[in-house]
C-alpha cells in the first residue's frame, strides 16, 4: 500500500488529541457507557490513485471522519473539541472537507459534531506532522 497507515495516524492522532483537550478518543457506545465528550475516528475511505500499466500504485487518498459526542446541555464542547480535531487534522496536511458542524445525533441526549478530512500521500510519504 503506498504512503498511509492508518494504524499509525489513528495512534498518532489520540495520542495528540488527548494531550492537547480533555477528551477520550474510542469508539462511541450506543449503551450510553461512554465518557464524554468522546472522539471517534473512522477512515472511510482509502483510494488508491495514480496507477500505472502494471498495476503499481503511486498514492493513496485517505477520507477520514471524525465524530465528536458531548451531552446536550453542553454542545459548545463538542465545537471547542471539534476545533481542536480540525487544527490537528490540518496540521498533518488533511484538508476539511466538510464541517465542524451539528450532525444526526444517535440519541436525545447526545450531540455529535462531524467532519472529514482528506489528503494524498504519494509512495514514500510518512505520517508526520508538517512545518
Amino acid at each position: 500500500m503506498a504512503g498511509f497507515d492508518w494504524e499509525v495516524f489513528y495512534a498518532i492522532f489520540k495520542a495528540k488529541l488527548e494531550e492537547q483537550i480533555d477528551c477520550t478518543v474510542g469508539h462511541y457506545i450506543p449503551s450510553g457507557e461512554n465518557t464524554f465528550p468522546c472522539v471517534e475516528v473512522a477512515l472511510i475511505e482509502n483510494a488508491g490513485t495514480d496507477y500505472d500499466l502494471e498495476g503499481g500504485e503511486g498514492a493513496r487518498n485517505p477520507l477520514i471522519e471524525v465524530s465528536v459526542y458531548c451531552r446536550v446541555p453542553e454542545e459548545n464542547v463538542c465545537c471547542r473539541v471539534s476545533e481542536a480535531a480540525r487544527k490537528l487534522m490540518g496540521s498533518y496536511g488533511f484538508q476539511c472537507r466538510s464541517g465542524p458542524g451539528k450532525a444526526e445525533s444517535p440519541n436525545s441526549e447526545t450531540a455529535r459534531w462531524a467532519s472529514r478530512y482528506q489528503r494524498i500521500f504519494g509512495n514514500g510519504d510518512l505520517v508526520e506532522e508538517l512545518d
